[in-house]
């Protein structure tokens, strides 16, 4: 019988054909997403059960949804890290292996961060415009160097993030996580705080957390109403982290300096945060560069082939694997 793949993910194969040819060139036949875009939970389903493995994107996917693969399905390869909206336990209770490519997108998220973080602090994106609407408009913007960075969820990301700001920028760095690498915070002089000195005390923050019920609406209104008077917000992990309603009153009435934003409660976003001229919108992009993206495609394909031929998945790749006890990434 034909081992099959079916590609939710997009874009996929675009920039490099390797990946697709990887598949294929190892026994897996593919089929990519018809809809060019992310999936809805029931485009997903309808084209699951006859498919041996999912190489998903960051779409939904429900325990309804992976029944509608079984009892074919053996294995989801996630397409980059998110693990958000993929019930974990329903595939460990139906033998669906789950796989994804952590390190693979850390970078282009990292480079964006600071791209988004320079272009707030130095009012760039406005002088820009102003530039396009024939006025030559000097805009005066805050030096980095020696302002306090809140890093909120210090991981692959945080941790790359901390390291540039500190070491690169000369800036102070503040962290908060339900985890504390203490060893890895002395080496960069790097401290962990509180979330609400974090708040307090930071000149601009930046989100890396995933979406649990305990990260979900975490910077309520009373929470961004306590970051300290002209503070920067940026969100490049999931949207569902901020309150985007008490986010714009902020911004509305001056209380923060300016948001820059990749990730939104619902995509395509089209809401009033747009309309802003302190606020830096993007289309949930912090993963595609060209080699990011190459990397997460080949790493997905790789996983497939692995799984499939009873190899090896490589380093860090598993979240859970059929005869694993534990799943291996903290939810």
């Amino acid at each position: 019988m034909t081992y099959i793949a079916q590609v939710t993910s997009y874009p996929y194969g675009i920039s490099s054909q390797d990946p697709l040819n990887l598949l294929k060139s190892n026994g897996i036949e593919y089929r990519l997403s018809p809809h060019e875009r992310k999936h809805t939970s029931q485009e997903t389903a309808d084209l699951l059960g006859d498919v041996d493995v999912l190489i998903a994107g960051t779409e939904p996917l429900p325990a309804d949804v992976i029944a509608r693969g079984l009892p074919r399905l053996k294995h989801i390869a996630r397409v980059g890290v998110g693990l958000d909206g993929l019930d974990i336990e329903f595939c460990r209770k139906h033998n669906i292996a789950v796989t994804y490519t952590p390190d693979a997108p850390a970078r282009s998220v990292v480079e964006q961060v600071f791209g988004l973080l320079i272009s707030l602090s130095r009012r760039l994106v406005e002088a820009h415009e102003s530039m396009r609407r024939g006025k030559w408009t000097r805009h005066t913007g805050m030096l980095l160097q020696g302002k306090t960075l809140g890093i909120l969820g210090c991981g692959r990301i945080g941790k790359q993030v901390a390291n540039i700001a500190r070491h690169g920028f000369g800036m102070h760095v503040l962290a908060h996580d339900i985890k504390r690498d203490q060893k890895w915070a002395q080496r960069h002089d790097v401290t962990y705080v509180s979330l609400d000195k974090l708040l307090s005390d930071s000149h601009a923050i930046t989100v890396h957390l995933p979406r649990t019920d305990k990260t979900t609406d975490m910077l309520n209104r009373q929470r961004i109403n306590k970051m300290r008077e002209g503070a920067y917000l940026l969100n490049t992990s999931r949207g569902e982290i901020i309150d985007e309603d008490a986010l714009y009153a902020a911004l509305k009435d001056g209380h923060l300096g300016g948001a820059a934003l990749d990730v939104y409660r619902k995509e395509p976003y089209v809401g009033p945060l747009t309309t802003l001229p302190n606020v830096i919108t993007c289309c949930h992009q912090g993963s595609c560069s060209h080699d990011g993206r190459f990397a997460m495609e080949m790493g997905s394909a790789y996983n497939a082939i692995n799984f499939k031929d009873g190899k090896e998945i490589a380093d860090g790749h598993s979240v859970w694997l059929p005869g694993m006890e534990e799943i291996a990434v903290s939810l």
